[in-house]
């Protein structure tokens, strides 16, 4: 595999933000080694890049593909939407630190948080480790299509340390300083930070690990990130709880007080809401805080998945048993008791706030429908069905799923961040990374891979909000400034030679759809190739025109930066 190239006849696009220029790019031994016009070819493999600009490879600030790098290494379909580095671990989860005893519970928690099938983490992630490291050696060993930066998750540290008592208490002093030497050894392996969530919750309905930490628990976890002069917190605050304010106050201020930087998901366009946000973290960076909400371009729709979802987590008493409930006779028997209707009522009433729309039931939408009853339904929405049927909209719905197979066929469509005006006044904000696409994760529920291809076709070609060279710089430079990326997110002598070649004319952000080509026959949702003409990693093409070539160059790639360019 030669990671010796030569792209010629493009029009470079830095990753700065300065403006494009006509040139070519050498790379040997996966690093760029000269930018000027018209170099003359070497002996080396050939990129033409004439018509097209040549970028950075882009950077994924939240993905989900720790496992599928282990069933998919090529990680498609990132790749095809120009992506070439990951950052994973997100949200309290990663594979490591893990103890056989906690694996399954591990498996268990990241399967449903994440939507992803269960079954595929017994038959291919291999669990070969117990750490970081461990876990760095295995994807290192076999490659991977993309470059992977993990963060190290709060709930499995702390289900490591604590065991079984990680669910529901605080750690003691000693615990704390154990878990703190686990991430410090995480970080002196390479690993990228922490992650936490104060949302999550698992399939029984009991609140993820990470939730139960106090501040002294924080602060020994940031104070250990801290002392490495790297590295970064990600938290989930709880958006639907009404704490989200308090949460991202205080770890800001831990996070402040040792000099770590914070990013946040869940941060969608809500009008003033936003715009509150968005004034706490000015208000926390006036006092030296590093904070960064993530904004992803794309409209949240959702596919409700009936066996795997968070859609219902806070309604835990209702409507989340029915999720929780294993096939369709457990389902159906729930939908009929008399009690449980009474529950799911009164729940319903009392919950603000649901990722499921369930006070805007004109955004839930029938997609699939069964028996001869239901098909005039099709197309319709939840909120049409309730006018029509009249009675308490818990009830409607339960009367339909139970007429239609115990198969809910519902798209919440628009849930949020549907104001494209708004969303892209504020991709510009200076506090706001590009970021939250939360690729690899809910196979079922959304696609969450190829928003870099809709900022470039819609803030760009279509809308004009940025410039080509500014969406670059948001893509790359800005990312790698961010959190760290050594050698990434710009084109220069001794770079890595992580590339990424299109004309902005030639992109499509198609529809996704589902395909059934996970290894156990399941299905996922898949968006198609973005019309990339190539996509280069460490000097290796992953795709060329569309179609993944099936090198795998990348590797985990380690926050100090000592790692081999190969």
């Amino acid at each position: 595999m030669s990671n010796d190239l030569l792209v010629r006849g493009g029009e470079v696009i830095d990753g700065t933000g300065a403006d494009r220029r006509r040139a070519d790019i050498r790379v040997r031994d996966g690093r760029i080694v000269e930018i000027d016009a018209r170099l003359r070819p070497d002996g080396e493999p050939e990129i033409d890049a004439t018509g097209a600009v040549v970028t950075p490879g882009f950077i994924d600030t939240h993905a989900h593909t720790d496992p599928q790098v282990f069933w998919d290494p090529t990680l498609d379909p990132e790749s095809l939407h120009g992506v070439t580095t990951m950052l994973t671990g997100n949200c309290s989860l990663s594979l490591y630190p893990v103890r056989e005893s906690t694996r399954g519970a591990l498996a268990d928690l990241f399967a449903y948080i994440e939507d992803v099938p269960r079954d595929l983490f017994d038959d291919h992630v291999p669990w070969t480790w117990d750490d970081y490291a461990g876990y760095r050696d295995a994807v290192n060993a076999q490659g991977s299509g993309i470059n992977l930066a993990p963060l190290v998750g709060h709930s499995p540290l702390r289900l490591y340390v604590m065991g079984d008592d990680a669910w529901h208490r605080a750690a003691t002093p000693q615990e704390s300083a154990a878990m703190a030497d686990v991430l410090g050894a995480a970080m002196d392996a390479g690993a990228w930070g922490l992650s936490t969530s104060y949302l999550d919750v698992d399939k029984q309905g009991r609140p993820v690990p990470s939730r139960a930490a106090d501040g002294d628990e924080l602060d020994a976890l940031i104070a250990a990130i801290g002392d490495t002069g790297r590295g970064l917190v990600e938290m989930v605050p709880n958006l639907l709880g009404g704490s989200a304010d308090a949460e991202l106050e205080d770890i800001g201020r831990r996070c402040g007080k040792y000099g770590v930087p914070v990013t946040w998901t869940g941060f969608v366009y809500l009008g003033g809401v936003t715009d509150h946000w968005l004034a706490l973290t000015r208000r926390l960076g006036s006092e030296g805080v590093r904070m960064y909400p993530q904004l992803s371009p794309r409209t949240v729709d959702f596919r409700l998945n009936w066996d795997s979802s968070m859609m219902f987590m806070s309604m835990p008493q209702g409507w989340h048993r029915i999720i929780a409930a294993q096939g369709r006779d457990a389902k159906a028997a729930l939908l009929t008791d008399p009690s449980w209707r009474a529950t799911a009522r009164a729940e319903w009433d009392a919950v603000p706030a649901a990722m499921f729309p369930h006070r805007h039931l004109h955004k839930a939408r029938f997609i699939e429908v069964f028996g001869d009853e239901n098909q005039p339904w099709l197309g319709r929405t939840a909120a049409e069905l309730v006018d029509e049927r009249g009675g308490h909209p818990s009830d409607v719905l339960a009367d339909f799923v139970l007429a239609n197979d115990c198969r809910p066929g519902i798209v919440a469509i628009g849930v949020a961040n549907d104001d494209i005006d708004g969303i892209a006044r504020t991709l510009t904000d200076p506090d706001v990374l590009l970021s939250s696409s939360d690729a690899g994760a809910h196979v079922q529920m959304l696609c969450a891979s190829g928003d870099t291809t809709l900022l470039l076709t819609r803030h760009v070609r279509e809308r004009h909000d940025l410039t080509l060279e500014q969406a670059i710089h948001q893509l790359t430079g800005r990312q790698a400034d961010v959190f760290g990326f050594h050698g990434r997110g710009r084109l220069a002598p001794g770079a890595v030679a992580d590339l990424t070649v299109f004309a902005l004319d030639e992109l499509d952000y198609a529809q996704d759809g589902f395909i059934a080509d996970l290894p156990n026959g399941g299905l996922r949702l898949r968006r198609p190739a973005g019309g990339y003409r190539a996509t280069v990693v460490r000097g290796v093409p992953v795709q060329l025109g569309g179609q993944a070539t099936g090198a795998l160059p990348g590797r985990v790639i380690a926050s100090h930066g000592r790692e081999d360019a190969r």
